[in-house]
């Protein structure tokens, strides 16, 4: 099992840039990060200079120039998508490692659209479109030999008619359409809390029945309802060492928690999550 520190546990405003908070992270000892999708464009950033240190590329980290909404769905950028994910899968193997990840599909094109904008797309196109796109770079992936995850998105109600991939039946779909060693799913517990509650099915449920897909997990704490918060979490968190059984190749546990670099916060953590997953 290997352990990672999410940026986003180092990070106060959102905006903090990842030339700052990676050396921050190695000087307080911490030598796993995952760089998350929360931090601004560096032109002249090279991540593969951080020789001593494991790092995880998530999302839309390092961001390129542009404000694209990484979606394979998409009519408009899921070309640019693409290209940005094969560019991170050359420089995940740079950097020495076998995993990135990325978050699933939208049917509209921008974020703010989530909630203002109706969806471009039915929920069957979304999900066809996804697949198709999600085949090339499967393809390019498993002849690169890094292994690719797919998120499970945070889903309330009001916006479940834009997002795809958040319940039991759409990542049924997909493992049942791509059936490659080298896709898995990307399991967000806090994401899944919500979508769950929001939606009235059973988040065990979905961790028995998908466990073998998931590969890593983000692990942080909500209410359930509504805001996606990643706050720390203790010994009751609802994901436990019970669920951890299900995950039978599970290999990266990436803490993604607004922590605010309290290493003391963030040490209790892993001592949690290393006696579950004993």
């Amino acid at each position: 099992m290997r352990y990672y520190i999410s940026t986003l546990n180092f990070t106060y405003d959102m905006n903090e840039k990842i030339s700052q908070t990676v050396p921050l992270m190695r000087q307080a000892g911490i030598h796993n990060i995952e760089i998350s999708s929360f931090h601004p464009y560096e032109q002249n950033l090279d991540v593969t200079n951080y020789t001593d240190t494991n790092i995880l590329l998530h999302n839309f980290s390092p961001p390129d120039n542009t404000d694209m909404l990484l979606n394979l769905c998409s009519p408009s950028h899921s070309t640019d998508t693409i290209e940005f994910i094969k560019k991170r899968i050359q420089l995940t193997k740079r950097l020495g490692q076998n995993y990135y990840s990325f978050h699933a599909g939208y049917r509209v094109d921008n974020l703010k659209d989530i909630y203002t904008g109706k969806p471009l797309l039915t929920h069957r196109h979304a999900m066809d479109m996804f697949i198709f796109n999600l085949g090339e770079i499967i393809r390019y992936a498993e002849k690169e030999k890094i292994h690719i995850g797919v998120e499970n998105h945070f889903c309330i109600k009001q916006n479940k008619d834009n997002l795809i991939l958040y319940d039991i039946d759409d990542w049924v779909d997909l493992f049942n359409i791509i059936d490659s060693d080298y896709l898995h799913l990307h399991l967000d517990i806090g994401h899944l809390k919500v979508s769950a509650f929001e939606h009235g099915f059973n988040p065990e449920v979905f961790v028995k029945k998908l466990g073998r897909y998931i590969l890593a997990v983000h692990l942080h704490d909500n209410t359930g309802m509504k805001i996606d918060c990643h706050t720390p979490f203790n010994k009751d968190l609802w994901f436990n060492k019970y669920l951890f059984n299900f995950l039978h190749n599970l290999e990266y546990i990436i803490l993604e928690t607004r922590s605010y670099g309290d290493l003391e916060t963030i040490t209790d953590m892993l001592n949690l999550v290393e006696r579950w997953t004993v």
